[in-house]
């Protein structure tokens, strides 16, 4: 395929434009427009085209039940987890940046750092999916390992793509990764394997949350190019 400055332009536009949305309006993507995007994410690639993603899409009811579930195991203190997680994994630049993003995220809200209730509240808010009519769940088969979430991010990453170019603002969840076992049973799964989740819909664009701009490192710091 040649590229043309319109698919460029295009591109630049779709991939800077897409960021996570904190706040939705309550109304429904159409079927349509769901099929649509969900059709297109699946030409997302993988190693050896294996395609490993197996994705829940929940609205309405379920989505409803879903939610006052995971409330409900998040007042229990019943976290389950099928990949492991641990704030040590992240250090050095990758640290400093999950940390910018808090400050940004919670400073455009008024919550401090020391209010832990306010932050109690963005938790509660996390596992209301932010208001968002829809959340698509990814879900990998029984025996997977952290190799086939390399996939996994791809398609997910394609996935919020083709839903930016539809209109439709998400969410990446990781903390929906937390409530594995809750999840499975209210969804009635029996076995696969929960990595994460994405939040989406239409942006609530009056939300001082969503004026939230997150900063990309700089080139340097993160590519070299070797010849």
């Amino acid at each position: 395929m040649s590229a043309t400055p319109q698919m460029s332009a295009y591109a630049e536009q779709l991939i800077r434009g897409r960021r996570a949305t904190r706040a939705f309006l309550p109304d429904p993507v159409p079927e349509q427009t769901l099929h649509d995007i969900f059709s297109l994410a699946g030409a997302a690639p993988s190693s050896s085209n294996t395609q490993p993603w197996l994705v829940e899409v929940v609205s309405g009811g379920t989505r409803d039940r879903l939610s006052k579930s995971l409330l409900t195991a998040k007042e229990e203190n019943k976290f389950t987890f099928d990949f492991p997680y641990s704030d040590e994994m992240y250090s050095g630049n990758s640290d400093r940046w999950r940390r910018d993003m808090g400050a940004r995220m919670y400073g455009a809200m008024g919550i401090a750092r020391d209010d832990h209730e306010g932050r109690h509240v963005i938790l509660r808010d996390n596992l209301r999916f932010f208001g968002a009519p829809h959340v698509a769940l990814m879900f990998m088969p029984p025996n997977a390992e952290e190799r086939m979430a390399n996939d996994t991010g791809i398609y997910a990453q394609t996935l919020m793509l083709a839903m930016a170019a539809h209109g439709v603002a998400s969410c990446p969840q990781a903390s929906l990764g937390f409530f594995c076992d809750t999840i499975r049973e209210t969804l009635g799964i029996s076995d696969n394997k929960l990595i994460f989740g994405i939040s989406f819909g239409y942006a609530d664009e009056s939300s001082p949350r969503n004026e939230v701009r997150m900063p990309r490192a700089e080139l340097s710091e993160t590519t070299r190019f070797h010849s």
